[in-house]
């Protein structure tokens, strides 16, 4: 019998169809309460050139985050919702649903409306959300913005862009979770959160993103807490170069985060609240935060904690993972090792 894994890699040779017939024969391992978010699978969603894409046939992509030991998924459905969801609930998996916000107040509201009515289709009650970033940028703030200014401006029509949103969501009965994206500091997100003060729009908390504008994890969860809808649990990983220091994604209980305690502080605010990984498999990110430039758009910190920073990153400096150099196959499994590993500690860790 093909396994899952023989069926991935066999690339144009086996034809995506085929993986739904596997479910019935192929046993399910054990479910973990952890959900894989896409970004966590995004290899597996286009392929690579080897494999069949999964972005386009959400029932293989569920079957195969199933046979990971998924308990749900966080992802933009495709095809025949109602079959979809029919099969997610036999697999007894939940689902969390994505919306694309619109970039400015100019362009049309309707696909953001259409993956909120298809959320609700599948059963789901929030989305994950991100206040898109200029066009052409990386979407980090310090590489998308070269002053304060300009990114108040953007900040100011995010925003709006959001209030706008807030009334179709309440309309339709979906949540909107905001995710702190490398953009907005801690206390900018949660101000804008209270200035709304509608059960329909909360936090979707990374613990890993903000540490790239140097803030602290336990802090960002901390304060965003009592917003919480959504959240993308991560290990974050450290070491030193010269403009800088490298962040990346790592295994759970191998990198300077506390995943356990970061969730009881969120479970602890909602206690409804799924639990979301995003250990996405890739090289490690790049945060020049020794350059002026970094520093143009939010305010900078001083020299002492400068020097601080940098001699807590070298104390807890590790072996980062890098993938760019791997086979797209190698690449392919690494990121299935990745989420096997990361949903089995959901397993023991998370209750």
């Amino acid at each position: 019998m093909t396994s899952r894994r023989q069926f991935l890699l066999a690339g144009a040779a086996l034809s995506i169809g085929r993986w739904s017939g596997a479910e019935a024969s192929d046993p399910m391992p054990p479910r973990s309460p952890m959900g894989i978010a896409s970004t966590a699978m995004k290899d597996h969603l286009d392929g690579l050139q080897v494999a069949p894409a999964m972005r386009q046939d959400s029932m293989a992509y569920v079957e195969y985050c199933r046979s990971l030991g998924a308990g749900g998924l966080q992802f933009t459905p495709q095809g025949d919702l109602k079959a979809l969801r029919r099969r997610m609930e036999k697999l007894d998996m939940w689902f969390e649903g994505e919306a694309r916000l619109p970039r400015s107040l100019s362009e049309g509201f309707e696909r953001f409306e259409q993956s909120l009515r298809d959320t609700k289709a599948m059963g789901g009650k929030v989305v994950r959300a991100v206040s898109p970033p200029p066009k052409g940028s990386s979407g980090r703030r310090y590489e998308s913005f070269t002053s304060a200014e300009q990114y108040r401006a953007w900040q100011e029509e995010a925003n709006a862009v959001v209030r706008r949103c807030v009334p179709i969501a309440e309309r339709i009965g979906v949540k909107v979770a905001l995710e702190n994206h490398k953009d907005r500091l801690v206390d900018e997100h949660v101000e804008f959160l209270r200035s709304m003060s509608s059960e329909y729009l909360g936090a979707l908390i990374d613990p890993g993103n903000n540490m790239s504008m140097l803030e602290d994890p336990t802090e960002v969860c901390t304060k965003l807490a009592p917003y919480v809808l959504s959240c993308s649990m991560k290990d974050m990983g450290v070491a030193l170069y010269e403009d800088g220091f490298l962040l990346s994604e790592v295994r759970f209980d191998t990198g300077v985060t506390k995943q356990k305690a970061l969730w009881a502080i969120l479970k602890a605010a909602n206690p409804q609240l799924n639990c979301l990984h995003e250990l996405i498999t890739r090289d490690p990110l790049r945060v020049p935060y020794l350059k002026p430039a970094y520093w143009a758009s939010f305010p900078g910190r001083s020299a002492a904690e400068l020097a601080a920073h940098r001699e807590w990153v070298k104390a807890h400096t590790s072996e980062l993972p890098y993938v760019s150099q791997l086979s797209p196959q190698e690449r392919l499994q690494a990121e299935e090792d990745n989420n096997r590993a990361t949903l089995e500690w959901g397993r023991v860790n998370i209750a």
